[in-house]
């Protein structure tokens, strides 16, 4: 009984759901993108992406709310960092699809609320001012 009152729970608020996430390599001229995504608990290994590839995967946040991947995503001539989902940013605008597109100048969060189009999107820094995105900087 305990273990059917967790499982219904789980999809109905108490804990978080599951989140589906994806990473969409948008890089022009054939650049291949390098991703290696990680939390604390879970390495998910080392991903070259052809231009257009994806790569996906599911969890259920932590019901803590502790749940962050952070990735690093490297292509010919650039190496940046970026944490992929944090509940804490990422709870309400990434339930449940997380879907991301890298682009050489950052990376940009499909925005299910308004129009649908990957419109929510952040600048790279540059590796003397930061070695993490800053959320500030949205592309022009």
């Amino acid at each position: 009984l305990l273990l059917l009152l967790v499982e219904t729970t789980c999809e109905g608020g108490f804990l978080p759901g599951k989140v589906h996430l994806k990473i969409t390599n948008d890089l022009e001229n054939g650049l291949v993108l390098n991703l290696h995504c990680l939390s604390k608990d879970d390495d998910l290994g080392v991903h070259a992406l052809s231009e257009g590839d994806a790569f996906e995967f599911n969890f259920r946040p932590s019901y803590s709310g502790s749940t962050l991947f952070h990735c690093s995503m490297d292509w010919r001539g650039a190496s940046h960092h970026f944490d992929i989902y944090d509940f804490l940013v990422d709870q309400n605008r990434c339930n449940p699809d997380c879907f991301w597109s890298v682009k050489e100048a950052g990376l940009c969060l499909f925005n299910h609320d308004l129009d649908g189009n990957y419109e929510i999107c952040y600048a790279w820094k540059s590796k003397s001012s930061c070695f993490f995105l800053d959320f500030s900087c949205p592309l022009e």
